[in-house]
């Protein structure tokens, strides 16, 4: 809970600078600000936000002063991708990976955070520099998130609970309590979330499957994508996040499970064929 209200009020502080976010003149690609990084793409910390506040808002949003006294909480004009986005941006830093849309690093870089609802945070790392093309995998074993997984204490049950639910609840209290199994479980709910080293690859990437990619990007007009489009009401699924990082400038795109037709998730989908998790479930 307290990594959401963290969250929560973070994301309450992005909406209010996504209209006032400006690049620096002397780099109109990049605003170099090192409150948000260094020079070489560290973040200042675990709360960094890795996007411009901008791509929390879309062209359909409306600020809360205009919303209705009564509204759908499926309607996508009251809905923004600033709570989603820092979660993201939580989830990269266990990549520990660097911040693209602060400073230019030097190469060309495309990274797609593929986040699925019941399965693993996969990260893939596309390079273009002096020394060739590489594709790189990292997986996380986990979401870093931290669960209480313990079980309703007897000392919290309102007095007007009846002896016999406060009885069950006892008994099951003491069950678990003395369980070395629910004790493990209890503890993987509470530990940090950790990198596979042992799965992570760095695959060679040709000049024609490069080329083919950048057909793919101009194909589905990624430039021109909005980078914010939520899908309020839904639940499960999963998050496919595509980051372009260019001496020209920065974009980002995120999207709740594209449908297979889709342009963007083809895109994606040509990383996955690349990488060392081209088997894993797409949804």
């Amino acid at each position: 809970m307290r990594h959401c209200y963290v969250f929560f009020l973070i994301s309450l502080g992005l909406l209010n600078l996504a209209s006032c976010s400006s690049p620096t003149a002397s780099a109109p690609a990049y605003p170099q600000n090192p409150a948000v990084s260094d020079a070489l793409g560290h973040p200042r910390d675990t709360t960094t936000f890795y996007f411009p506040a901008a791509d929390s808002l879309h062209d359909k949003y409306l600020p809360k002063s205009q919303w209705p006294e009564t509204r759908l909480n499926t309607d996508i004009r009251f809905a923004n991708c600033a709570y989603e986005l820092v979660r993201n941006s939580y989830i990269l830093t266990y990549f520990q990976a660097p911040v693209l849309s602060n400073y230019y690093l030097g190469q060309s870089i495309y990274r797609f955070l593929w986040l699925r609802s019941f399965d693993r945070p996969v990260l893939l790392t596309l390079y273009k520099g002096n020394t060739g093309l590489a594709i790189r995998t990292q997986i996380l074993d986990k979401y870093p998130n931290f669960e209480d997984r313990r079980p309703e204490h007897p000392d919290s049950l309102l007095p007007s609970t009846s002896a016999y639910r406060k009885a069950y609840t006892q008994k099951i209290y003491r069950q678990f309590l003395h369980d070395p199994k629910y004790q493990a479980w209890v503890a993987e709910g509470k530990r940090r979330a950790r990198q596979i080293t042992k799965e992570e690859t760095m695959v060679a990437v040709t000049s024609e499957q490069w080329q083919h990619f950048q057909s793919l990007l101009k194909t589905g007009k990624f430039n021109l994508l909005q980078s914010c489009q939520p899908d309020p009401g839904t639940l499960d699924g999963a998050t496919w996040l595509l980051e372009a990082h260019q001496a020209g400038g920065y974009h980002m795109v995120s999207r709740h499970s594209p449908t297979k037709t889709d342009d963007f998730r083809k895109t994606c989908e040509y990383l996955l064929d690349l990488s060392s998790v081209r088997n894993e479930e797409r949804y």
